[in-house]
């Protein structure tokens, strides 16, 4: 059975449109060489080469304080509904990448947002200001990419500040994430149908994670420590 508050978490991640990001080494590549040489999942490259840095934009501030947001790269944009702390991560991003996000109370709560590359804290912007909008960036974005299409969504609600490893993949291509509980893990542009495999690094509870397609959960599951997900 689902938590409540879950619940309501996961009718924020499924808001329709374009999103947010945060990923491990390889959220701009293939994580290596041959095809379907993966945890057992449906294919894609895994392993091998150097990569860059994970990029990683992280919504922190007071716990619980609700915003809108937008992470857009050259090809696509996210929308997303949410609420302090959230770890996002973009797949196959195409940079410069911008994500902004408001507060949609009236008060001093404080919203922030860290751009992480590797383990390097590089960009911080935050507001308390009633309502208040705040922006990072790679590089100036000239203009929002156009709303992702397919909109493909890993969410993972449960448990609770676990930190995690996945191998995230569709028919080609695999990119190895770590992140933090609650994390969102948007895959830009899958040829064919994805898959994940999730490995907890403390096993602090039971994974719930959501496959979300164009704002449809077509997939979910739940266990520990290691569990796996595919689209049908």
């Amino acid at each position: 059975m689902r938590k409540p508050w879950l619940n309501l978490a996961l009718a924020m991640i499924l808001a329709p449109g374009c999103w947010l990001f945060a990923a491990c080494g390889n959220n701009e590549g293939c994580v290596s060489g041959a095809t379907g040489n993966s945890f057992g999942g449906i294919g894609g490259c895994v392993a091998g080469g150097s990569v860059s840095g994970q990029l990683t934009f992280d919504v922190v501030g007071d716990v619980g304080t609700p915003f809108n947001a937008t992470i857009s790269d050259k090809d696509a944009s996210y929308n997303i509904v949410g609420n302090v702390p959230l770890s996002v991560v973009l797949v196959n991003s195409h940079p410069p990448i911008k994500m902004s996000a408001t507060k949609t109370t009236n008060d001093s709560s404080l919203l922030s947002l860290n751009l992480v590359l590797g383990i390097s804290l590089v960009q911080v912007a935050s507001t308390s200001a009633p309502f208040g909008t705040i922006f990072v960036q790679t590089n100036p974005l000239p203009k929002l990419g156009p709303p992702a299409a397919p909109d493909v969504r890993f969410f993972v609600s449960a448990p609770l500040g676990e930190t995690f490893e996945t191998l995230v993949e569709d028919t080609q291509t695999g990119f190895d994430i770590n992140s933090t509980v609650p994390s969102l893990i948007l895959y830009e542009s899958p040829q064919g149908k994805v898959d994940g495999q999730f490995i907890q690094d403390e096993n602090q509870g039971v994974f719930e994670i959501d496959l979300i397609v164009n704002g449809t959960v077509v997939a979910d599951t739940a266990g520990s420590p290691n569990i796996s997900l595919r689209q049908p």
